[in-house]
């Protein structure tokens, strides 16, 4: 049996929790934020496809990495380690401690945005995971 989303979310943040510098990890978007740098996923799509009797299912998630940003100059500064060591933490373990089988996971892209949180903005950088699970 292929790995459900809610291991592939695990295995992602268990990869993340590897990356120095993440102060919090969340499973949802928070309503405040209190401690940064502060990492949450959110569910972005499903796509199944089957090839005769193998099914593959495709999962996309954003984690967004949020920094504050009261210093704009410093903001940066924090954040541009992780756009590189976010990726390499999946890559270094591309079947997430084994919670995938067969198939794999990778985060190909990353953006900086400018967010609101309860009023407040925010510099963060959205890095979209797609993991294939057979």
């Amino acid at each position: 049996m292929s790995a459900t989303y809610a291991e592939v979310l695990e295995g992602l943040h268990t990869a993340f929790a590897t990356v120095d510098g993440i102060a919090a990890i969340l499973d949802y978007e928070p309503k405040s934020v209190q401690t940064f740098p502060l990492l949450y996923s959110m569910f972005d799509s499903m796509e199944a496809s089957r090839n005769g009797q193998v099914r593959a299912v495709t999962y996309r998630t954003l984690h967004r990495l949020l920094f504050q940003w009261q210093d704009n100059e410093q903001a940066l500064v924090e954040a541009i380690p992780f756009i590189d060591s976010i990726p390499a933490a999946v890559e270094a373990d591309k079947h997430l401690g084994g919670t995938i089988a067969s198939g794999l996971a990778r985060i190909d892209e990353c953006e900086a945005v400018i967010v609101t949180v309860s009023g407040v903005e925010m510099l963060a950088l959205d890095f979209y995971s797609t993991v294939m699970v057979k």
